[in-house]
């Protein structure tokens, strides 16, 4: 019973302090709740220290976003957003690969299977990257000398690697090709049509130097000046050698002090063959 009252009085007193005394109650407490309150807002505040920016120059411009500016909320926003996956700037043809932007914003390099280098040339390889490493095949083909039903071998189209493939006639082994059996007896055979010994006409091309009554008769189509086969050279008018356009491409691009790349539509064989910014697409330079 002794417990029971002081319970009540203790219970009394607590009420009537809370009722009567505000001053004595625990206001103090409510007072850390509060703290607690301005405590989440500075969480919220901290959520806020993320922010990408906090000028406009925070924010440049790229090949996948155009028009930055940064908003009241410290975020980077753009009037120009490319989408993910779409193709962006120059490409490199036939590198199996595509420029595009990421959801992210990032420039990135994604596979493209289809993107496969095409030489036009069906002696080489098609695939990716294939100037790099060129491959040789053994497709059939049409040699230089109108031959159809040719072989490759070494990137070369040929018809014969030994006489038995000739049907009678001689394998000039040099360069794969059926000749009468009179291209190889050391004289001028003029009635046969040959221009030099062994050489022109049916037989094989000759060298620079040698006689020639036409530029078929002289090795690399060169030019047939004065009856005499002329080397070839980067500034001749005619594509001879191994130029992949007329006075350009193959050798000539390759001329340091001078190098002489291919313009727009003319012949190609690899990238550096063409005029900057033109890709060697299928053995034409283009866009």
């Amino acid at each position: 019973m002794h417990r029971h009252v002081f319970g009540f009085l203790g219970l009394s007193i607590s009420f009537v302090a809370a009722a009567c005394a505000p001053d004595l109650v625990a206001p103090g407490a409510g007072g850390t709740g509060g703290a607690g309150g301005v405590g989440g807002m500075g969480g919220a505040g901290g959520a806020g220290g993320t922010a990408e920016c906090t000028t406009n120059a925070e924010c440049p411009d790229s090949e996948c976003r155009v028009g930055g500016s940064c908003n009241s909320q410290g975020m980077c926003v753009y009037a120009t957003v490319n989408m993910p996956g779409t193709a962006i700037g120059a490409q490199v043809y036939g590198d199996c690969k595509q420029r595009e932007c990421d959801a992210s914003g990032a420039l990135t390099l994604a596979d493209a299977p289809s993107d496969v280098y095409d030489w036009g040339n069906p002696c080489y390889m098609d695939g990716c990257s294939a100037w790099e490493n060129p491959q040789p095949t053994t497709e059939s083909c049409t040699t230089k000398w109108g031959k159809t039903g040719g072989l490759c071998s070494a990137f070369k189209c040929i018809e014969c690697t030994e006489d038995i493939q000739c049907n009678g006639m001689k394998c000039a082994t040099d360069i794969g090709k059926c000749v009468p059996t009179y291209c190889s007896n050391g004289a001028t055979d003029t009635a046969n049509g040959e221009t030099d010994m062994d050489c022109g006409g049916p037989c094989v091309p000759c060298g620079a130097g040698k006689g020639c009554t036409k530029r078929a008769d002289c090795e690399g189509d060169g030019v047939c000046f004065g009856g005499v086969c002329q080397a070839p050279s980067c500034s001749d008018t005619v594509r001879d050698g191994d130029e992949t356009g007329t006075d350009c491409g193959g050798v000539c691009a390759k001329d340091m002090p001078n190098p002489k790349t291919c313009t727009e539509g003319v012949g190609c064989l690899v990238p550096g063959d063409c005029q900057a910014g033109l890709s060697c697409k299928s053995g034409t330079c283009e866009q």
